[in-house]
Parts: C-alpha cells; sequence; structure tokens
C-alpha cells in the first residue's frame, strides 16, 4: 500500500478553493454521481486540453 503523498502512478496535491466555487462543484458532482478527485481531475484535462488548442491554432 502507498504511503504519503505520492506514488508510483499519482501525487496528492492540497489546494483551496472559494467557498462558494467548492459549493458549485460539490453541486455537479453530486449531480453527476461522480466524486471530487475525479471531477477536478476532469477539469483539469479539459482545461489543458483547451489550451493545446489554442496554441494550435494560433500557431497556423
Amino acid at each position: 500500500m502507498a504511503t504519503g503523498y505520492k506514488n508510483n502512478k499519482s501525487t496528492t496535491k492540497g489546494i483551496r478553493f472559494p467557498h462558494e466555487l467548492l459549493e458549485e462543484i460539490d453541486s455537479s458532482v453530486e449531480r453527476e454521481n461522480s466524486n471530487f478527485s475525479a471531477w477536478v481531475i476532469d477539469a483539469c484535462e479539459k482545461k489543458l486540453k483547451s489550451e493545446k488548442r489554442k496554441t494550435k491554432q494560433s500557431g497556423e
């Protein structure tokens, strides 16, 4: 079993969320029948894909 903040597949990061944003995220997590970590990972992946598209478009 992994201990601490890092294992061979992932790392734990601690971040602060504004209360209002966290309430909205929690509501979305509940509606999607998901979990907080999966929701945040999905949001981050979407943001990175969006940035890559913008970079690709500006380089054309």
